[in-house]
């Protein structure tokens, strides 16, 4: 009898976490579907100039577009300069993670 209480307990807990994984999983691509410094940086220098940082999105809009994606502000990205903190002219993997890190929060 013991042992058929704890399989109905483990089927229990089996059945939920198949029942909240993917609700988990799905709730974490909601809008955490951002770019990575990786992406944007197209020359791999470490690097992102105000060019590049355009180039590399208008890349993922198009790819976003063609995978029948929303585009969530495309028609105002968010400016170079909010992201070189800064101010020297280029965005590095620190400026463009907490960036990123303050899109997530708000």
């Amino acid at each position: 009898m013991k042992s058929l209480v704890g399989y109905a307990k483990l089927s229990i807990v089996a059945a939920s976490l198949l029942l909240i994984v993917p609700s988990v999983a799905s709730a974490q691509k909601m809008g955490r579907d951002m770019p990575t410094f990786e992406s944007y940086d197209l020359n791999k220098d470490g690097t992102l100039t105000e060019s590049e940082m355009n180039e590399a999105r208008a890349i993922r809009q198009d790819k976003r577009k063609a995978d029948g994606k929303l585009l969530r502000n495309s028609k105002s990205p968010y400016p170079f300069s909010d992201i070189d903190t800064n101010k020297d002219g280029v965005v590095d993997k620190k400026e463009f993670e907490e960036h990123q890190l303050k899109r997530r929060i708000q």
